[in-house]
């Protein structure tokens, strides 16, 4: 297969990229060349910002490829300029999404159906990543060209630092835990949120290459879990025992909100519950996820060890 990946040289872009490369697909990268990477040596990169008229037209020169990777459509007019760009090209759109859309969740846990209204301002991003799905649905309608995006949670597993606690991926946050200092948990704890592993995300996106499966996609793992047990298990993989404390949400953007340490939308978003089904995936596009909330949570604290983000 000859995939063209539009961002991928970072966590879940990056491991697409390896699983394709390693198989021995044809891959080639598109970024702006700002990002270093260590890439497979069978992979081709490209240089074109998406955000500027004709630059990715310009970079592709006209090549063809079975099918394009869309990892940075974080708003409407990027998912335009890259549909425009790669017309006539493809055979396959494959767009990355976020289950964010979907928030303030009616029904948990959610699927596919779940509607789409806009998400309160203060969270940010996620209107802008409704906006580039309906782009994408409108312009590969017009253009016949088959769609599919997929729609993760929470991402977590080597490569990135994990969401913390208080919605943001701050690797001071860990290492307080880590010091035993207090873990200030958002409201009650029990809320619900959803990590996938970025192993198991990568796999649905190939499985959505192979079989040229179009549709929409929620991508996360068997199940959710809960604030307070997040932060056990962060406790168990680091053998602490920091003292919690459950501090109202407000109070935590009232007291932090104006520090590096506190992204004050992740925050609001965080305290939402994030839970879905993953029927449709496991039905269509054959998607059985491998790794547990525990084993991705246990992976992602000792690539933190070994990377030196949190020392003990």
């Amino acid at each position: 297969m000859n995939v063209l990946i539009v961002g991928g040289t970072r966590f879940l872009g990056l491991e697409i990229t390896k699983l394709l490369a390693e198989r021995g697909d044809s891959v080639t990268l598109v970024n702006r060349g700002r990002t270093e990477c260590e890439l497979p040596d069978n992979v081709e990169c490209l240089t074109a910002d998406i955000d500027q008229e004709r630059s990715l037209v310009d970079a592709l020169g006209g090549r063809t490829f079975d099918a394009a990777v869309h990892m940075i459509a974080m708003n409407g007019a990027r998912a335009a300029r890259v549909i425009d760009a790669i017309f006539g090209l493809v055979d396959h759109y494959v767009q990355c999404g976020s289950t964010g859309i979907f928030m303030p969740l009616r029904h948990v846990p959610a699927d596919e159906t779940e509607p789409v209204d806009p998400p309160p301002d203060e969270w940010g991003g996620f209107n802008a990543k409704a906006e580039s799905d309906a782009v994408a649905r409108e312009r590969c309608a017009e253009y016949d060209l088959p769609l599919t995006i997929l729609r993760p949670t929470a991402i977590i597993g080597p490569g990135d630092v994990p969401l913390d606690i208080w919605g943001g991926r701050d690797p001071a946050l860990f290492q307080a835990m880590l010091d035993g200092e207090p873990v200030l948990i958002p409201e009650r704890g029990t809320g619900l949120i959803q990590f996938v592993d970025v192993r198991d995300m990568a796999r649905s996106f190939v499985l959505a290459l192979d079989q040229r499966r179009t549709g929409e996609y929620n991508i996360t793992s068997p199940y959710a879990i809960t604030h307070n047990y997040y932060v056990e298990l962060l406790s168990r993989e680091m053998d602490v025992v920091p003292p919690v404390e459950h501090v109202p949400a407000q109070q935590l953007i009232e007291e932090y909100g104006d520090t590096e340490h506190l992204n004050v939308r992740g925050l609001r978003f965080f305290v939402e519950h994030m839970c879905f089904t993953i029927e449709k995936a496991r039905r269509e596009l054959g998607y059985e996820p491998e790794f547990t909330a525990e084993q991705s949570v246990a992976d992602s604290v000792a690539w933190m060890f070994d990377q030196g983000i949190i020392e003990r």
